[in-house]
């Protein structure tokens, strides 16, 4: 026996006279495991799994309440070798059963203690349950008579022909997505609009429930199939996730099917029924009108049922379908338990070089990918926790901030304590106990260091709209009738192009007239000079009112004729829609705006404005449509002083964007806080167009992580205060 797994413990003598026998509830079911015979231990509620190997279930097996512990240990000693369980094993599995009242035995005060720290591991667990407020389950019917009752109805969904249909399914919802990539991105951002806020919760409450049904169905349809006891679905309810109610079934009882095929299918049975729910909602969303209550409601399902399943439930880093799913491909139960134990022990053995350790790992593969699957998805939780209380402190402060003291405690303080605690007492290091805190203290202090000492990038980000550097809006000088006019998108090449003509026959003939009254009053002024000097001098006067009147009258009637300001773009509707339209003075025509040079107008609040250098700092632009394109820019100005019209709607939440609106301002420009406008340069040739809503990213000088986040924390408060 090697020294990882000792034949003997210490304890050995306080169960080794012990009769125990499984209680009679039990229910025992066969799977496999990489290749292995493996036993499901479970009791008669469906709650509580174990998993036993060849050797564990020998020695179970051999317990009928009249043989002792170290009687039956004796003859799987004799029938395996090397491959029977050690003592430590023994009353490792005799602790499990007992916790979970799947053994029968008279246990005395002095063996009780022994199966104490089992105890103690259980309730740890039930405890991680109760505190994980993020996760908070609370059952309400028992779905198993439905689902027999209708398992049959849809059993062939969970076929081949079923397979065949739900591929068919995907490939029509994605020919009709085909060219629709700007209406999405476009749908996305006003996605969380306030107007679209209770379609999208109802969306996700009834697609999350037709998603656990999924689960559900799919356990019980494949444990008929096996035939026995497998397929139990005994509890359906209300998730509170992230404090939001969504409907979960425990489907847990699929650890009894023979198949990890079949494990895996009822892993991923939300999965598959999502994504057949996006298909027919992108059918739905492209066959109906942009304004209708069902393109919203299916532009919704594409939302939750396409983007959000595959990001999130398929995603394997959290503890949703896609974590089971990889864990029932691997054929590693627990992998997350089982990740950080491996993580744990290299630090042990390589750090601490604590002896007779015995590690999670069984291949050389888990070995390596293990220990990173350990780091890699705690990191993500953590960044995917914190990102959330954020979130519910920017809403609400008092709430935020309750739940960010209670993670403190549960999360870092209890740990931290329990830690320091087994570093201080546990026997498992006793011998190299010194080392242990000593490392354990330089690795604290090194990261204490990194936080707090070490420059890290330092960047803020806010929204702008693309906007032509030079905007010209051509008004209608004089009332008229748009007689000709040249077609929107006509390029401006010279100054003097005329762009439009308005007519207005009584403005034209009021200048004949006046030429004409200019004439005869001359004429008159002429022959008076020399008969009627006084007359003369009335007449002259006379003639130098109706030339100023004509001289108004010609300027008005050369106003009809509109032309370009400048070199660039005719914008403005159609010419058949406003030709034979009359307009008023001073009415808009259209607009002038010079396309080869753009800026871009963004709106920073007071805490990112107050960041940032003078003009001339470089920026980077980046767009929704194409994120990994960075385009480069330089701030040209700060307003000095706080407005509160945004440059355009689409900055706003009614638009889709981020700032806050007055919710009574009607054309969702007027910004619930004042905001510091920024424009910034951009070069030539970017492919950006006016009116396009983009990211700007301000890198400010470097400071260490912790000096950020305390920002960051003072800012939240001045917000919410």
């Amino acid at each position: 026996m090697s020294v990882e797994r000792p034949t003997f413990h210490e304890s050995w003598n306080r169960v080794a006279n012990l009769r125990p026998r499984l209680r009679s509830t039990t229910q025992i079911t066969r799977a496999n495991f990489r290749g292995e015979h493996w036993r499901i231990v479970q009791d008669s509620t469906g709650a509580r799994f174990f998993r036993l190997n060849n050797s564990a279930y020998r020695f179970v097996g051999l317990l009928d309440g009249n043989r002792t512990v170290v009687e039956a240990w004796r003859l799987v000693n004799d029938q395996l070798g090397d491959d029977a369980p050690t003592q430590g094993e023994v009353i490792q599995l005799l602790g499990q059963l007992h916790t979970s009242n799947l053994l029968h035995a008279d246990i005395s005060p002095d063996t009780a203690a022994v199966f104490r720290r089992q105890r103690k591991r259980t309730q740890r667990e039930l405890t991680q349950r109760l505190t994980n407020f993020f996760y908070v389950r609370i059952p309400l019917v028992d779905p198993n008579r439905f689902l027999d009752r209708w398992a049959w109805l849809v059993g062939w969904l969970f076929t081949p022909v079923g397979l065949a249909l739900w591929c068919i399914l995907l490939l029509v919802g994605a020919f009709h997505l085909i060219g629709a990539g700007q209406g999405l991105i476009e749908g996305a951002e006003s996605a969380l609009a306030p107007r679209n806020l209770w379609l999208l919760y109802v969306s996700y409450a009834v697609i999350k429930g037709v998603h656990e049904l999924g689960h559900a169905f799919a356990c019980k349809v494949f444990g008929k199939r096996d035939g026995d006891s497998g397929g139990e679905v005994h509890a359906l309810g209300i998730m509170l996730l992230f404090f939001m109610p969504v409907p979960y079934a425990d489907a847990s009882n699929a650890w009894t099917l023979r198949s990890k095929w079949q494990r895996i299918v009822v892993g991923g049975a939300g999965i598959i029924v999502e994504l057949a729910i996006a298909s027919v909602a992108a059918v739905i969303w492209t066959r109906t009108a942009s304004d209708s209550t069902l393109h919203a409601l299916a532009y919704n399902a594409i939302l939750i049922a396409g983007v959000s399943t595959l990001f999130f439930n398929g995603n394997p880093l959290l503890r949703y379908d896609g974590y089971f799913i990889l864990s029932d491909l691997l054929e590693v139960p627990n992998l997350a338990q089982r990740s950080k134990e491996q993580l744990y022990y290299l630090v042990k053995k390589h750090i601490w070089r604590a002896p007779r350790l015995r590690e999670s790992a069984h291949t050389p593969g888990e070995r390596i990918w293990l220990p990173i699957y350990a780091v890699v998805s705690g990191v993500y939780r953590i960044f995917v926790s914190v990102a959330i209380l954020f979130m519910l402190a920017t809403r609400f402060l008092f709430v935020g901030a309750a739940l960010a003291a209670l993670s403190i405690v549960l999360w870092l303080i209890i740990p931290a304590s329990k830690f320091f605690h087994y570093l201080a007492t546990h026997s498992e290091i006793q011998r190299v106990r010194t080392r242990a805190v000593s490392s354990t203290l330089a690795f604290a202090i090194i990261i204490l260091a990194a936080i707090t000492l070490i420059p890290a990038p330092d960047r803020a980000k806010a929204e702008g709209v693309v906007e032509p550097a030079r905007l010209a809006v051509i008004h209608a000088e004089v009332p008229g009738v748009l007689e000709e006019m040249e077609p929107t998108g006509y390029i401006i090449d010279s100054d003097s192009s005329a762009l439009l003509r308005l007519k207005d026959p009584s403005l034209l003939a009021r200048v004949d007239e006046l030429r004409a009254a200019v004439r005869e009053v001359e004429h008159l002024r002429r022959r008076a000079i020399t008969t009627d000097p006084a007359r003369a001098l009335a007449l002259a006067s006379r003639a130098n009112v109706l030339r100023e009147q004509l001289a108004r009258a010609e300027t008005d009637a050369a106003s009809l004729a509109i032309n370009a300001p400048f070199h660039g773009v005719w914008i403005a509707p159609s010419s058949s829609e406003i030709v034979g339209k009359h307009f008023a003075r001073g009415e808009v025509v259209g607009i002038v705006a010079d396309l080869d040079q753009l800026i871009i107008r963004a709106a920073a609040t007071q805490q990112i404005a107050a960041r940032l250098s003078q003009a001339g700092k470089s920026v980077e632009v980046r767009t929704a449509a194409n994120p990994g394109q960075t385009i480069q820019g330089a701030i040209l100005k700060i307003a000095p002083a706080g407005e509160d019209i945004l440059p355009s709607a689409a900055l706003g939440y009614l638009g889709g964007g981020a700032i806050a609106v007055d919710p009574n301002d009607s054309t969702g420009r007027r910004a619930a806080q004042r905001f510091f406008e920024i424009r910034i340069s951009l070069p030539p040739n970017t492919n950006l167009l006016p009116g396009q809503r983009v990211t700007v990213r301000f890198d400010t000088p470097n400071k260490p992580l912790l000096a950020q986040w305390t920002r960051a924390i003072r800012q939240l408060l001045q917000r919410t205060s």
